[in-house]
């Protein structure tokens, strides 16, 4: 008996006394589907207690193998997959306290109390079965959401800590570093916003989005993105010097975007995020 024919009995069932018990199957909400984002390290999976040598062994002849991450997060919105059957299609994301409007904040902050990991995406199911072949998503806050009060927004645009300001919007990715005797920051976020003040929101886009569209082999098998820490800072000598907050002039900031695909040719190529396809194959 199909749910139609049940709804329809359902709705005579104080003459019959008919279990609804038999409809659960009807109106069961289905599971929402988690992607979980991990943190590597030439592979090595990273979390807050990890330790991990950085790039200065190579480029200044000094090992440390003491740095940590202290602050790890960043926003993602707009993922999509591509099906045989149907092409590119939006793959909505659940609301909770760390995703809302399609827009997550993924990652970490360590050594605060109370401070909980949010790695795991939660995505409503798809509307119908297909073969998936690729997914894709976008780094970073969507324009029409970038620059609004953060006062009024649910979380996580609220979170002050990824916000710069009005005219500026959010930091996109903040990547804070630490060893003994040194550290590191790179807060990724939009830059040459023009607007009347530095509290008043842009009306168009701004002149460097720093937005990164990334695409990835996928199968509905694959249950993990990874996020590759290396990657980022490929070329990067982890110095307080180094230090980039987006600025278009910096030596340090051209060899970040160019890891993250900004401004290159490699369109969807940013080698920060990884499926391993052959693994889930294999498995």
């Amino acid at each position: 008996m199909n749910c139609y024919i049940l709804k329809k009995i359902l709705s005579v069932t104080t003459l019959f006394g008919l279990s609804v018990t038999l409809l659960s199957g009807c109106f069961q909400k289905e599971s929402p589907i988690t992607l979980t984002f991990q943190p590597v390290y030439k592979q090595v999976a990273l979390n807050c207690a990890s330790h991990f040598s950085g790039n200065n062994e190579q480029l200044l002849g000094t090992a440390s193998k003491n740095w940590q991450y202290q602050q790890l997060q960043f926003f993602i919105h707009d993922v999509e997959v591509n099906t045989k059957k149907s092409g590119w299609q939006s793959w909505s994301m659940t609301t909770n306290a760390h995703q809302a409007e399609n827009v997550a904040l993924l990652g970490e902050v360590c050594n605060e109390e109370g401070e909980q990991d949010y790695w795991q995406l939660e995505l409503t199911p798809l509307k119908e079965a297909s073969v998936i072949t690729d997914i894709r998503f976008t780094l970073g806050v969507p324009f029409a959401l970038n620059h609004l009060n953060p006062l009024t927004q649910p979380s996580p645009l609220n979170e002050a800590s990824m916000f710069w300001g009005w005219q500026g919007g959010h930091k996109f990715m903040r990547a804070e570093l630490a060893s003994p005797d040194d550290d590191w920051l790179f807060h990724l976020g939009s830059i040459g916003c023009k607007a009347l003040s530095p509290v008043r929101s842009p009306k168009s886009e701004c002149l460097y989005p720093n937005r990164v569209v990334v695409s990835l082999p996928f199968t509905s098998l694959i249950t993990t993105i990874e996020f590759d820490l290396s990657a980022l800072i490929t070329d990067i000598t982890l110095t307080r010097a180094n230090s980039c907050q987006s600025s278009v002039d910096e030596e340090s900031c051209k060899v970040l975007f160019k890891n993250l695909g900004i401004n290159t040719n490699n369109t969807d190529q940013s080698m920060l995020f990884k499926t391993n396809l052959k693994a889930q194959i294999d498995g």
